[in-house]
């Protein structure tokens, strides 16, 4: 985040930072990993970088909506999760669910908790999300559910960016 406090800062200061930040990469860490993966480590590379790709976007995504609507620590964590990210941004007159792309927010964060909690197994939430993955399964093709969120969660952060700008 910035080196100043959001309450420090101006609106057309809050502005800039939030138009700067359209210009982020979501997915550098996720690229790096597949990149060192290999062909050996193909699938393994792309379910690390799920959660890498995942963990990327939250903390954007955090820090945006932390500096454009001014939310305290608690609401900073709270903005994490699913119903009070809901119930803030709705505060604020923002419909999260309307945004583009909530969401593969919320499946890229299901993915992430089954990878790292689940050992990668398709959890009832995410039985048919992708036509090869079936609840109690291993989840596969991880390359290619890779493939997917990443164009789409880029396409949901710009989008909740252009939603906190128009706030402005």
């Amino acid at each position: 985040m910035t080196d100043q406090s959001p309450e420090s800062l101006s609106d057309i200061e809050i502005l800039d930072i939030l138009q700067s930040m359209k210009n982020d990469v979501l997915n550098t860490e996720a690229k790096e990993m597949i990149r060192n993966g290999g062909k050996a480590g193909r699938q393994e590379a792309h379910k690390n970088a799920l959660v890498a790709l995942n963990a990327s976007f939250e903390s954007k995504f955090v820090e945006a909506v932390t500096l454009a609507l001014h939310l305290n620590e608690a609401q900073s964590k709270k903005i994490r999760y699913k119903k009070d990210r809901i119930r803030i941004l709705k505060a604020h007159g923002i419909d999260y669910l309307a945004i583009d792309g909530a969401e593969t927010a919320q499946v890229l964060s299901q993915i992430a908790q089954a990878i790292t909690r689940e050992d990668a197994t398709v959890t009832h939430d995410l039985h048919n999300i992708f036509p090869f993955w079936k609840e109690g399964w291993p989840m596969v093709q991880f390359d290619n559910a890779y493939k997917i969120l990443e164009d789409d969660i880029a396409i949901h952060y710009q989008a909740v960016l252009d939603a906190l700008i128009a706030q402005y």
